[in-house]
């Protein structure tokens, strides 16, 4: 994981990795991508928006088979039992520029990208939720919580009774964007002017978004 060889033949989209922003990257919803960044866009549709860019400077990295590893990966999701639709997956964008790698993928439900996640790129059930919170059984909810614009604070037991609210639980730094009102984050994230969330860099401590 920590070698970025490793990390782009791992199909480049491991949710662990970082999030960002630049000119050189490419755009999900209103957020840009940059070398070292991750972002995920909720869509109101339930559609969601993956995208993650990467440095991409060795003379041995090599992009035409980088590519046909994340259409064979896409491919094989769709092609089996656990995709909810025809193209469940789909490749919005793969481009090498300036010596960055960017990959954008786009998810036709919330199920597939959660699937997608936990099966394909092995994260731990415990480690990541996306969806209603009375179906989260997993992932533990504890810590503080408070609404964007911080006038509104919430405990643990207070957000685990709103169980037709959705939440994304979720560990490691990313911008995150939702169609969706967002009604809490959990104290370690922080949200700007636009309504982009973002999560906690750390690698210890899952982030929380109530919506």
């Amino acid at each position: 994981m920590k070698h970025i060889n490793k990390k782009l033949a791992a199909l480049f989209l491991v949710l662990v990795v970082a999030v960002g922003a630049t000119a050189c990257g490419s755009t999900i919803g209103d957020m840009d991508i940059a070398k070292g960044e991750s972002a995920v866009y909720i869509q109101e549709d339930g559609k969601v928006s993956y995208g993650v860019a990467e440095k991409f400077d060795k003379d041995y990295y090599d992009e035409s088979k980088l590519e046909d590893t994340i259409n064979k990966e896409v491919a094989d999701y769709n092609d089996g039992n656990k995709a909810s639709v025809k193209n469940a997956i789909t490749v919005d964008t793969f481009k090498v520029k300036s010596d960055v790698a960017t990959l954008v993928l786009e998810f036709a439900t919330t199920y597939d990208f959660s699937t997608y996640i936990k099966e394909y790129n092995k994260v731990e059930s415990n480690e990541f939720f996306m969806g209603k919170i009375a179906d989260n059984s997993d992932c533990k909810i504890k810590g503080d919580f408070t609404s964007p614009d911080k006038k509104k604070d919430a405990t643990t037991k207070e957000i685990k009774a709103m169980e037709d609210a959705n939440i994304l639980i979720i560990k490691g730094k990313y911008k995150v964007q939702l169609d969706e009102d967002v009604k809490y984050i959990s104290s370690n994230c922080s949200v700007d002017d636009d309504g982009i969330v973002t999560t906690d860099d750390s690698d210890e401590n899952l982030s929380y978004i109530v919506y």
